[in-house]
């Protein structure tokens, strides 16, 4: 899979243990629009997706996390690679380096098909993630704003891959997971 971006913030020292974990993260349209997962604490939108446990494959925790976040189902034969971000910093949980590689990956859902949300009992339900369809432009803007906040430090990532999409062509046709404009 191409490499999209690294973000290090070089905030650590290089001989502290490192705490690795990547992720796989869905870039789905529908009718001309992402879907994506909005905060209501902060109003950052981030593409469903989330951690990759141990035995589970990337798609496997692709379909289960936007089914978990979104309450959506994936088609799997409609999983294309796109590119993954390579984030390194400081741990919140002390000296220690924490890395995490988002895999992204386009898609289609079952647009017939929708489940309730099961959100993680931390920072997912405090932070209030809804399902939304929102235009490129709008989920720009409202990622530009809220890059400062140590809170939501994948604001950055997902802004980059936001942008990087909205400059890239886009095919005809279904199937593909990108926005035919």
């Amino acid at each position: 899979m191409r490499s999209i971006a690294v973000f290090d913030e070089q905030n650590y020292e290089a001989h502290w243990p490192m705490f690795k974990r990547d992720s796989a993260r869905a870039i789905i349209y529908v009718d001309k629009k992402l879907v994506m997962v909005k905060s209501e604490k902060f109003g950052e939108y981030k593409f469903p997706g989330g951690g990759i446990d141990d035995g589970e494959t990337h798609v496997e925790t692709l379909i289960r996390e936007t089914l978990e976040e979104a309450g959506l189902h994936i088609l799997p034969a409609t999983i294309r690679e796109y590119g993954s971000t390579l984030m390194r910093k400081k741990s919140i949980e002390g000296n220690k380096i924490f890395e995490q590689v988002s895999f992204y990956y386009t898609c289609d859902i079952d647009t017939e098909r929708t489940s309730p949300q099961k959100l993680d009992e931390g920072y997912e339900m405090e932070y209030a993630y809804k399902l939304v369809y929102a235009t490129l432009d709008e989920a720009i803007a409202a990622n530009e704003k809220l890059l400062d906040m140590p809170e939501i430090p994948w604001v950055k990532r997902d802004l980059y891959v936001l942008s990087e999409l909205r400059g890239e062509a886009r095919p005809e046709g279904s199937g593909s997971g990108l926005c035919p404009l």
